[in-house]
């Protein structure tokens, strides 16, 4: 028996080891191409942000600022002490909250509706396919279709009930339906359409990765639809929701196809939209790598309190500091007994 269980051995592990090498054959290219199309763009960046670069023409080595006579941080202090910058982030964060809260309704309430096995709905595929739809086209050409079609719809609704309230006497003026009709709208409204898709996607994954078990003896339970949804399917999907949180910060705050549309006004120009502007209108890689950098720290910090405010395993924290409490007394008791 010890003979043929050795001889199984011998003979599955050069089969593994065959096999493994396939992953990182496969990992291989996405490897190469992050490095030369993502971590060296942000090495330069990186490098470029503590270096003269104005108006910046030819491939020479572009010198540091000490080089030039400058402290080392003096594209920091120019960009923090712009007005532009601190107007640009506050865009930024309007439009990252404007745009998130109700794309993930959205988003939650279709995938919930689309996966309900209560609800016999027909056509999800084609539904699935559709919402993605927006999100494959380019946000200039999709932005540049809906913004006629929008003007048109809300500024008749606008007009409709200012003279509704005209005639029934509500009091309101049209100064009060005016948001419809603004370009912050549109902005928002458009990029919800072409995001909430994706968020879409990885929600309805999200939701099917729960066991089915975990749904009957919910609904075996006697909860309805909302206290199943936040008592028993967002706990599960924690590690999906952890994904689509960080994807819908990054999108938000990396947003600048669609508010450069409506052109380059400092009541809409937020982050991303400042650095285009920077390195095409200014010529300053130094200023636009600044900023780079910037957007590079509100991602990882949004993300990381997100993550430690609503997505960290409680549970397991306390269970893996309680062993490492009890390591360390072992260890005290063990030295004890040594002394």
């Amino acid at each position: 028996m010890e003979n043929k269980e050795a001889q199984i051995k011998v003979k599955t592990k050069p089969i593994n080891r065959r096999y493994s090498k396939w992953g990182y054959i496969f990992a291989l290219p996405f490897a190469v191409l992050y490095l030369i199309f993502t971590f060296v763009p942000m090495g330069n960046s990186l490098y470029y942000a503590f270096c003269y670069v104005r108006h910046y023409i030819g491939y020479a080595q572009p010198k540091l600022l000490s080089e030039e006579g400058y402290p080392w941080y003096q594209n920091f202090k120019e960009v923090f002490t712009a007005v532009s910058f601190w107007d640009a982030v506050k865009n930024t964060f309007k439009f990252s909250i404007l745009q998130i809260i109700p794309e993930w309704i959205l988003a939650f309430w279709l995938a919930v509706m689309m996966t309900d096995r209560r609800l016999k709905f027909k056509g999800r595929k084609i539904l699935k396919s559709i919402f993605v739809i927006p999100k494959l086209l380019a946000g200039s050409t999709m932005g540049s279709l809906l913004t006629g079609f929008l003007l048109m719809f809300f500024g008749t609704a606008a007009f409709k009930l200012y003279m509704a309230s005209m005639i029934d006497g509500f009091g309101f003026t049209f100064e009060d339906f005016e948001y419809l009709t603004s370009i912050d709208f549109f902005i928002i409204i458009i990029s919800i359409f072409m995001h909430f898709g994706i968020t879409f996607i990885y929600a309805v994954v999200g939701i099917t990765s729960v066991p089915v078990e975990v749904f009957e003896a919910a609904e075996m339970d006697g909860a309805n639809r909302l206290q199943t949804f936040f008592h028993v399917t967002v706990p599960c999907m924690r590690p999906v929701m952890l994904f689509i949180t960080v994807l819908s910060v990054v999108d938000c705050l990396g947003m600048s196809d669609i508010p450069s549309i409506f052109g380059y006004s400092s009541d809409r120009t937020n982050l991303t939209l400042s650095i285009y502007i920077q390195i095409q209108g200014n010529m300053c890689l130094d200023r636009a790598s600044v900023g780079c950098i910037v957007l590079l720290f509100l991602c990882a910090i949004i993300s990381g309190i997100f993550y430690f405010a609503f997505f960290r395993d409680k549970d397991e924290e306390q269970l893996r500091k309680m062993r490492r409490k009890e390591k360390r007394e072992r260890a005290r008791a063990a030295k004890g007994e040594a002394s």
